[in-house]
């Protein structure tokens, strides 16, 4: 998804752990269509990196809100653009004994949240819907009612895309499950005899989750013949 210029959305990433504001930044570089425009430890940088990068023609599409700031709250920070008018969309992080604060959240016009721990996986998802979520809002013709109730319900919900058609759900998650569960990279052979399946299936399913990001896929050598692929968690 891009902007209306052609160029990847841009996301500001606002959490007051450095190694948290990290890996999310990372789960936004993962995710096709987007871009890390910044990190910021504090509320008041995030509002300054915002006008910042406002003034130098790089605006921030996306801000990636963490409620527990240690300077000002999460939710004054989004009554602070919404108040200076930023034409910029929040998402919420927040934890779960935080939840209370969601009703004024969404009255600080926030589009979405997420509640932590929380994987990639849900990361992403929640993602891909603000991107439905905003192609809607700029798309012409018919239909558009039915693409933004859509790409609302993504949002609120953090409903997973639809899977290809035939991939059941319990069986992905099974998948996922024996890479997850393994310290070493598996391969489609190996973790079809663990789970009951052919080969050709554990594949179809492996190659999904490349598909998504949540695993990795390289040639295991040492073998006689073509180098059988080998499947890693990555999410």
């Amino acid at each position: 998804m891009t902007d209306s210029q052609g160029s990847d959305l841009r996301v500001l990433v606002v959490e007051d752990e450095e190694l948290t504001a990290q890996a999310h930044a990372e789960f936004v570089r993962r995710i096709p269509g987007y871009a890390v425009a910044g990190t910021a430890l504090t509320g008041r940088s995030a509002l300054s990196a915002l006008g910042s990068l406002e003034e130098a023609g790089r605006p921030v599409h996306l801000v990636l809100l963490d409620l527990g700031l240690p300077d000002m709250g999460g939710l004054d920070v989004a009554r602070a653009l919404r108040a200076g008018r930023a034409d910029v969309d929040i998402l919420v992080i927040t934890a779960d004994d935080e939840l209370p604060s969601l009703r004024a959240a969404a009255q600080a016009g926030v589009v979405g949240y997420l509640v932590k721990p929380f994987t990639y996986s849900a990361f992403a998802a929640k993602l891909r819907g603000y991107a439905q979520y905003r192609r809607a809002l700029t798309a012409g013709g018919t239909g558009r009612q039915e693409q933004i109730d859509e790409a609302l319900g993504l949002l609120h919900s953090g409903a997973r895309p639809v899977l290809p058609k035939g991939l059941l759900p319990e069986t992905l998650e099974s998948v996922a499950a024996a890479l997850r569960g393994s310290p070493r990279a598996r391969s489609a052979s190996e973790v079809g005899r663990e789970l009951g399946v052919s080969r050709v299936t554990a594949r179809r399913y492996l190659e999904h989750l490349v598909d998504r990001g949540e695993a990795s896929r390289t040639p295991r050598h040492g073998h006689q013949g073509r180098p059988e692929l080998e499947y890693s968690w990555a999410g």
